[in-house]
Parts: structure tokens; sequence; C-alpha cells
């Protein structure tokens, strides 16, 4: 069972943790329940076992590159049924961070909700900057498919400049939760197509397991950031293609 998992990593997790949840309902639960009771629970069992002081879910919209238009209050997260559900339960909040591509839910304390919009996916005024330098965070990753989801690592990509990826700007427009509509040129560390780069997510997961950077039980995996960003620095500088090969 999941509780069970989550049990045996937490003695490992610091109370008052910082954490970036990515999650697959699809088979977590009972699949009588519905979608939004499934959610509710998975965050409460969260918050009952880890005492989190911050729980970050993606809402992404990768879909602004193309359509170029981002509504924060309708606009659906295209990241998962738990992700959308999040996107939903905390609607009347606003807590959803002004961010066409890249928007996240802090659902303890809305933090970064007042904040203007995002345009920059990882510059110094995006949610990844602010994590980046916390000790205390993790990415956790629960009834995923992938060795490893971890948009963090896009962070580390630009931080370090890798040569596969570049900025490429979009110019589009967006809406507040005042419905006030305005533009936006939005800057995104995207791929390069013609070299077409991909993770080597096993390499980085077998990483992981052999420097203790993560934290394995059942279909849960907590990796700890700051040491894996450490780790991972210093081989970037090295060769700037290690995520990929």
């Amino acid at each position: 069972m999941l509780i069970n998992s989550l049990i045996k990593i937490k003695k490992k997790i610091a109370p008052g943790s910082k954490i970036v949840l990515f999650v697959r309902l699809k088979g977590l639960f009972n699949e009588k329940s519905n979608y939004k009771i499934q959610t509710e629970n998975l965050l409460n069992i969260f918050r009952e076992v880890f005492r989190p002081s911050e729980i970050y879910v993606p809402t992404f919209t990768y879909s602004f590159t193309k359509k170029l238009f981002f509504n924060i209050k309708s606009t659906p997260s295209e990241v998962g049924r738990f992700s959308e559900e999040i996107r939903l339960i905390y609607q009347k909040k606003c807590y959803r961070i002004f961010d066409p591509v890249f928007s996240l839910i802090e659902t303890e304390n809305g933090l970064f909700k007042e904040e203007d919009i995002n345009n920059n996916a990882f510059g110094k005024q995006s949610v990844w900057s602010y994590l980046n330098n916390q000790q205390h965070y993790y990415v956790v990753n629960i009834n995923l498919d992938s060795p490893i989801i971890a948009t963090q690592l896009h962070y580390l990509e630009y931080e370090n400049k890798v040569q596969y990826r570049y900025m490429k700007y979009f110019n589009g427009s967006v809406q507040n939760w005042d419905n006030v509509k305005s533009n936006v040129k939005y800057g995104y560390y995207v791929r390069n197509i013609k070299i077409n780069p991909t993770w080597n997510r096993k390499k980085i997961l077998k990483i992981c397991q052999d420097q203790k950077f993560v934290l394995e039980s059942g279909p849960v995996k907590f990796f700890e950031w700051f040491k894996l960003s450490k780790f991972l620095k210093k081989k970037l500088s090295l060769n700037s293609n290690y995520l990929i090969t």
C-alpha cells in the first residue's frame, strides 16, 4: 500500500521540507473512488506523514508555445489528472502561480500567488530558482513509469548553459485572475531539435541510487535535490552533455 511506502521513507525526511510532487493516479487507489477524492486523500496523507512546509504541484501548459495564450483561471493542466484535480480544488483560492508554461500550485500557503507573471521559465524570479537553493527540498515521483521526472533538471541545464538547448522567446498573451489580458514575451530554454537531446533517465536514476540521492519504497521515489544538483553541476562543468549521454 502507498501509505506503507511513505511511512518507510518518513524517518529520513525532516519535517518542514519543501516538496515538488509528480503523481500518476491511475492504479494508485481504489478505482471506484473519484479522482477528486483520490487527490485530496493523497495530499492529506502526505501532510500527515511528512509535515512539509511547502508542497508544489505542477500544472504545466506546454501548449502555450503553440497557442500563445494562457488563462490562469481556466487553462487546464496538461500533466495528468492529479495535477488537474489540484488546479480545480485550489481555483477559488487563486493559488496558481502565474507562469504560462510552468505554472504550479503551492498547496500549503499559496506561495508566489501574489507575484507578477514570470516571463522567463528558469530565470531568477522563477520557482525553480528559489527551490534550487533550498537544502531540504525533494522532488517526489509517485507511481510514474519513467525512472525520474524532475523539471528542476531543466533549471540545471539553464544554469550551466548546456549546448543542446537555447533561449527562445514566445510572444503571446495571458489573462489574470481579474480577467485582465496583457501581452507577454516569454523566454523558454528549449531543445535544439537538430540535436534532439533526450535525458538518459536510467543513468540519472542509477547515479541517484549509487550515491544515495534517492529514497525508494514501492511506487515512491524521493530525490534529494541539494545533493543531486551539487553532483551534477560538477559533471556538467566537465561535460555539458552529461545528462544526455
